[in-house]
């Protein structure tokens, strides 16, 4: 009888190892941060999600757009930022569901950024797998701007850029471990997507609805802001970078359009050219295309070489805007510093690894078919 006791009793205490665990109810869930800093104060702003109303359900669709919830701490800190945060905070909060850390324009500076890469490394819960981005916009907007058919906010640009971006490319979307490696690399540059709240290509109902893009970048190199540019001036940049890439390009004819190219699979690469104590670089490209559309009637050997002139034109464009403050997106002073470390640090104290001759010549090669009927015609 007593065996049978203390056996009863032994699985009783085991029964109950879960007292202490908490309802997904009773914890408030962190689904990205941002960072801004104004008047010698640290602003944390939080994006919070209420899981419940927000969780798929079978045979059911969302009729009401799913709530945000938008912390705010400030401190001289980002420390006492946080504990500021915590003071009003209802119940547990929770960091391990945070997939995007948006930076404003005053926190990429080095003495600020180290705070963050301290408070963010250090934490046991946040993750090296988080989207980065930059803005000029107010993080309390960014933070409430909800995707379309009032799906969960989870969704957005802010949270799932990656698909967007091998649809359609522009500036690619950075993670957290990668923006420290190049960050720390001091021949490389980071691309820093930069997010903007845009009211002028969708509406509801005839209503503008506000939408998150990408509408630029910010540059970094050796731990120092370069400066900011937009979009449309960092196009060269995307066949440089990801063979995911997949974008559009009208190409021109005596200054009018003569077809739209789809454009994927880039595959480029770096050759240092060194002459005495000068470097220039080369970039070739390969790049796979599809005639999508013919508005003048070109053969397939004319439609190619205006897609290669389109192209080393956009290389080259970027290139020449981005070396004018001295950053350089192509890295190429990283390849430089691969073959010859000490050339290239000879150079990089005489701010001569990138300049804007130092690009002597842009190879690109395009694979092109037609598509469709017209796919074995002109040729």
């Amino acid at each position: 009888m007593k065996k049978l006791l203390c056996l009863f009793f032994i699985i009783s205490v085991l029964l109950a190892g879960c007292w202490d665990n908490k309802e997904v109810q009773d914890i408030n869930y962190i689904t990205a941060l941002g960072i801004d800093y104004k008047e010698d104060q640290y602003i944390i702003y939080v994006q919070m999600l209420d899981f419940a109303t927000i969780a798929k359900q079978e045979g059911t669709k969302q009729t009401e757009t799913a709530p945000i919830w938008v912390g705010r701490g400030s401190g001289g800190t980002l420390s006492d930022a946080l504990i500021d945060l915590y003071t009003a905070s209802q119940q547990r909060v929770s960091w391990g569901h945070v997939t995007a850390l948006v930076l404003s324009e005053a926190v990429l500076a080095p003495e600020r950024l180290s705070q963050v890469f301290d408070m963010t490394n250090r934490s046991q819960e946040i993750r090296y797998t988080k989207w980065v981005y930059g803005t000029k916009d107010s993080m309390d907007d960014l933070f409430t701007v909800s995707p379309f058919f009032q799906l969960s906010p989870l969704h957005s640009l802010l949270h799932e850029p990656q698909e967007s971006y091998r649809q359609f490319s522009f500036i690619r979307p950075i993670q957290f471990v990668n923006f420290i490696r190049l960050y720390r690399e001091h021949a490389a540059t980071v691309i820093l997507p930069s997010l903007h709240i845009s009211t002028e290509n969708w509406t509801e109902n005839l209503k503008q609805h506000p939408l998150l893009e990408v509408n630029g970048a910010f540059l970094i190199q050796h731990q120092t802001l370069k400066g900011w540019m937009d979009r449309s001036d960092l196009t060269g940049a995307r066949w440089l970078t990801t063979p995911e890439t997949r974008a559009s390009l009208v190409v021109l004819s005596g200054n009018k359009a003569a077809g739209s190219i789809n454009l994927e699979n880039p595959k480029s690469a770096i050759e240092v050219i060194r002459e005495g104590k000068e470097v220039f670089y080369r970039i070739k490209l390969n790049v796979d295309g599809m005639v999508q559309n013919i508005y003048q009637k070109k053969r397939i050997d004319e439609m190619r070489r205006l897609t290669e002139a389109t192209l080393r034109e956009e290389i080259q464009n970027t290139f020449l805007k981005t070396a004018a403050i001295h950053a350089d997106p192509y890295q190429l002073g990283l390849q430089l510093r691969r073959t010859d470390p000490r050339l290239w640090d000879e150079l990089r104290k005489e701010k001569r690894v990138v300049h804007p001759a130092s690009l002597r010549e842009i190879d690109v090669h395009v694979s092109l078919r037609y598509w469709g009927q017209r796919k074995n015609v002109n040729r």
